[in-house]
């Protein structure tokens, strides 16, 4: 049976540094219980100090201005306008004494897990990792909400990430594994009729299509190409797709026990993590395949391909965004 039990903010203030480096951390990630907690306690806002105010572009998502993605003006440069507004959560946050969460038993496990570390920084290792528990539950419970006007662009990501995507990498590949064919014609067919393209004047339409893919695709090299049609588009023979929540955990508690506790052998910050991953329901009987081993390879992987932290919604799995796309409503 659940428990209520409190989290300190004077702790969380002090820990926010290691869950911002470590697991890609948002205070505004905690915005509902912060919220209930000071409603519950004052019941109103009062009096707002000028140290609450903060400036925020009058236009949070401002909306294309063409539908072609090769016009100029789609993402032209316009003025933004700035405006006052009081930041809520910072002035909550500074007006409660702690966060109420729901705890299981979590948080006795997670102690007795840490209490094993050495003494450096042990406390502060141990609120973080309390706090990560709490920010995965709640990452792990999360349902969108079906919005009507969300539809369209649900609709766009699905279509992205399951058809265009995969057909830009292949497109990718085909045009950066022989350079010489941009001096040769391209011949174009759909079954019914065809046309052959003279590419070799300054090969037009390839630099065209390398523009567009920059964009849209966001990829840099052959083998990031390869690597994610391998990874992510074929057929698993039974493996269980990459799950981007291990993939932050296991980083991340490698990073903060090799940088802060003083932990030096490498076996045990390996099976500190899998027994971490095991006390919050990140790793399930099922998943035989994750051992002490595995997660030294997968950590030397990621951070082999500059792995960066981040909390990535469920419904969008393992499937990637061009880093070079500033819209979020036109993916191609």
């Amino acid at each position: 049976m659940a428990n209520n039990i409190i989290y300190p903010v004077a702790t969380l203030l002090q820990v926010e540094p290691f869950l911002v480096e470590y697991f890609a951390y948002n205070r505004t990630m905690l915005y509902t219980e912060i919220e209930k907690m000071y409603l519950a306690t004052w019941g109103f806002m009062g009096k707002v100090e000028d140290k609450y105010m903060i400036e925020v572009p009058s236009t949070l998502d401002e909306l294309a201005t063409s539908d072609n993605p090769f016009d100029w003006q789609r993402y032209a440069p316009r003025e933004q306008k700035m405006i006052k507004v009081v930041d809520t959560l910072a002035y909550m946050t500074d007006n409660i004494k702690g966060i109420l969460f729901e705890d299981d038993g979590l948080k006795k496990k997670i102690e007795e897990l840490t209490s094993k570390l050495p003494d450096i920084n042990r406390n502060t290792i141990f609120y973080t990792l309390w706090m990560l528990a709490i920010i995965y539950k709640k990452h792990e419970a999360f349902k969108p909400i079906l919005d009507p006007e969300l539809l369209e662009e649900t609709y766009n990501m699905d279509t992205y990430f399951q058809q265009v995507r995969p057909e830009m990498l292949q497109l990718y590949l085909f045009l950066e594994r022989d350079k010489r064919k941009r001096d040769k014609s391209i011949t174009l067919s759909n079954n019914q009729e065809k046309i052959t393209i003279n590419n070799a004047m300054e090969s037009w339409f390839t630099n065209l299509l390398d523009s567009y893919l920059h964009v849209y695709l966001g990829v840099n090299s052959i083998e990031e190409a390869e690597e994610e049609l391998k990874e992510v588009y074929s057929p698993r023979k039974g493996r269980k797709a990459d799950n981007p929540a291990q993939n932050l955990v296991m980083v991340g508690i490698y990073r903060l026990l090799v940088n802060r506790s003083g932990m030096e052998r490498k076996s045990d910050i390996y099976k500190f993590i899998l027994d971490y991953m095991e006390l919050i329901g990140l790793v399930k009987d099922e998943d035989k395949q994750i051992d002490e081993n595995y997660i030294n390879s997968k950590i030397a992987y990621l951070d082999k391909h500059g792995y960066k932290p981040e909390w990535i919604p469920a419904s969008q799995g393992n499937y990637k965004t061009s880093p070079n796309n500033p819209s979020k409503l036109y993916l191609w």
